[in-house]
């Protein structure tokens, strides 16, 4: 598995192309895929276009994609923005 690490993007819309940020100078995403962790040695503000800004504490953050149930298949599928 490839890691990108130093890149500051935890999600991006499909739809949309916006995207959450991670915007301290010392913060990262690592890893790719479904297996992604951003780290905030000193905390982040996270931004979006269309969310209100949100500080997160320092620490290391485990990224997931969040996924729902098709009602018609019972199947499970990523949320798309």
């Amino acid at each position: 598995m490839a890691s990108q690490k130093r890149h500051k993007r935890l999600a991006e819309g499909e739809v949309t192309g916006h995207a959450h940020v991670a915007t301290a100078r010392d913060a990262w995403v690592e890893g790719d895929g479904d297996v992604r962790t951003l780290s905030a040695p000193s905390g982040t503000p996270i931004e979006h276009e269309e969310h209100k800004r949100f500080e997160l504490p320092r620490g290391s953050y485990d990224i997931t994609r969040q996924r729902e149930i098709d009602p018609d298949t019972d199947e499970a599928r990523s949320v798309a923005d």
